[in-house]
């Protein structure tokens, strides 16, 4: 029997959801499986992150008003609501200066290392998101390449249930094998009625009708249809995508379940109050490492960050801070959360806190920033340097400064931070490979 193109398209529809199939089928990237204990968090801030405010700080006393025109930088702190500090958060024994939002975040300061002065290269939102999580330029806008969490589960190999677990992120996938595609939900609660049977009743007699149907069909697998493997691969990925649903994982995240002692301890913890917020994702975060469900994991942590009216003074500092509190709440977790190979989850994950570009120094005609070419990021865990800040920008107007590739202290004949060094440092700590991202990782960003 030869499968018509209809047929075989009418089939794969029926099961699309759920056999979450890779764009591509080549699997000539994919390695033996490396460093399997090393897991990975990627945590978005959403927007474009005034790091005066946060990662790259500068003392108000010093870089005051008055001399505006001779650094052409401007914290404006005296601005921001009244909760917050006007002054440096550098908590004792703390070699990092953080701005004053970013609150309890900042007693991680022994597991943390601040990478200030990366050139992003763009002031386009979706240029430099996606720069960000491929370690490629993007062609025009479009993204080119595999994200990078993708990238690391190729190598790993197939070892959880959701291998890349994707929330509020993008994702990518160029020609990696299928499992290392990212399971995208736009919601916590997307992911707990994918995974449980709290579905609503229409959507549960979908699901229920689907299963018959692949219950009753007939397996056409003929030679010209499975000279790539196709046909093997789907059957094998539907299988795989029904035992998935069948472990009835959705329960470990319904954290708004009131019935549920264990999610009333993780909502308050978290101070959760909707499934699509920072806090719901960092707890998803945790979760899905704790219980061995995913292996890497992309969030969505802070957003409505694009402010460049006078909302800035408002908006910036209150939604980086949820950004910032519920980050802190996640690394806490990591921190008490015993290894089953010794030692705590912090010691065998890896965090690259990020976002597409930073803010303008200087606030603009009203009252807000706009996009600059400089950043920062912050690497958490395991494989990065600790208590220490890599890079700087200069103080006058915030321009990225190279460093020294060993030490990353400022060096006139440095290098540049951008972020291919930036996720290629990471992976490579994790003995990863990172030919694809061109560049080699720098010695100053790995432990």
């Amino acid at each position: 029997m030869k499968l018509k193109r209809r047929s075989f398209l009418k089939l794969a529809g029926a099961a699309a959801g759920a056999a979450m199939l890779a764009p591509s089928l080549d699997m000539a990237e994919a390695l033996a499986a490396v460093n399997p204990k090393r897991r990975f968090i990627f945590a978005y801030f959403s927007g474009g992150w005034d790091t005066l405010l946060s990662l790259d700080p500068r003392d108000p006393n010093q870089f005051t008003g008055d001399r505006i025109g001779e650094t052409l930088i401007q914290p404006a702190w005296e601005m921001i609501p009244a909760n917050f500090p006007k002054t440096i958060n550098q908590p004792s024994g703390s070699n990092i200066g953080f701005g004053p939002v970013v609150g309890e975040f900042a007693r991680h300061f022994d597991v943390s290392c601040v990478v200030r002065g990366i050139s992003m290269d763009t002031v386009t939102h979706e240029v430099g998101r996606r720069y960000f999580l491929t370690g490629l330029p993007p062609r025009g806008l479009t993204a080119a390449g595999s994200a990078a969490p993708t990238r690391i589960v190729a190598q790993q190999g197939d070892q959880t249930p959701i291998p890349n677990l994707v929330s509020r992120v993008e994702s990518y996938n160029d020609n990696l094998p299928t499992f290392a595609t990212g399971l995208a939900v736009n919601s916590v609660s997307d992911l707990v009625f994918t995974l449980s049977d709290l579905w609503p009743e229409n959507l549960r007699f979908i699901r229920e009708q689907v299963n018959v149907f692949r219950d009753g069909k007939v397996i056409c697998d003929p030679a010209d249809a499975n000279r790539r493997g196709f046909m093997n691969l789907y059957q094998e990925t539907q299988g795989k995508a029904r035992d998935l649903l069948a472990k009835n994982l959705g329960q470990h995240f319904n954290f708004l379940d009131g019935r549920d002692a264990a999610m009333q301890k993780i909502r308050q913890r978290y101070s959760i109050n909707s499934m699509d917020s920072g806090a719901a994702q960092a707890a998803m975060a945790f979760q899905a490492l704790k219980l061995g469900i995913a292996q890497c994991v992309s969030i969505e942590i802070a957003r409505n960050l694009d402010t460049h009216d006078d909302n800035w003074s408002d908006d910036q500092p209150n939604n980086q801070a949820a950004g910032w509190n519920a980050l802190a709440t996640l690394v806490n977790d990591l921190k008490n959360e015993p290894h089953p190979d010794g030692g705590t989850l912090i010691e065998h994950t890896t965090i690259l806190v990020w976002s597409e570009f930073g803010r303008t120094a200087l606030l603009n005609v009203r009252n807000g920033r706009d996009h600059s070419l400089s950043s920062s990021c912050v690497l958490i865990g395991a494989g990065v340097p600790h208590n220490k800040v890599i890079g700087k920008t200069t103080d006058r107007g915030m321009n990225p400064a190279p460093v020294d590739p060993v030490t990353g202290i400022p060096q006139d004949t440095g290098v540049t931070i951008t972020p291919p060094l930036v996720l290629a440092s990471i992976m490579q700590s994790a003995e990863l490979n990172t030919d694809k991202l061109r560049v080699q990782g720098l010695p100053c960003l790995m432990a």
